[in-house]
């Protein structure tokens, strides 16, 4: 099974109400919904859409100034999302996608400004 946080988690971090895909099932756990939360720092824009049953997160950002992308991060196969820092004044998030013969890290900062860092290291 899949290592995500729960609903609050990604309240308290994001500082928004999500948007869910499926809103009238209250009996559906956030676990097997959609949820695309949007948010903003003091330069950039954010839409975070997190499916965490099927390991899918989807990360874009655009600067608030000219609404020009900054990145577009699609992924299919997460594998594990742990909240690394979540303060008033410092957000991030890191991503762990397992393959065959490798593992990708991606470190996300939201907060004080944006910050993708991407690493793959092999397993074999």
């Amino acid at each position: 099974m899949r290592k995500f946080p729960e609903e609050n988690d990604f309240l308290s971090l994001f500082e928004s109400e999500p948007m869910l895909l499926d809103s009238t099932s209250k009996d559906l756990p956030f676990y097997y919904n959609e949820a695309t939360y949007r948010f903003s720092n003091e330069e950039e824009d954010f839409i975070v859409k997190l499916s965490p049953s099927y390991g899918e997160v989807k990360v874009k950002v655009t600067q608030r100034s000219s609404n020009r992308l900054l990145s577009l991060l699609d992924l299919k196969r997460v594998e594990k999302l742990e909240i690394t820092a979540d303060k008033k004044e410092r957000a991030s998030m890191l991503l762990t996608v397992v393959n065959e013969d490798s593992q990708q890290t991606i470190e996300i900062d939201f907060k004080p400004h944006f910050k993708q860092i991407f690493k793959e290291h092999l397993t074999r």
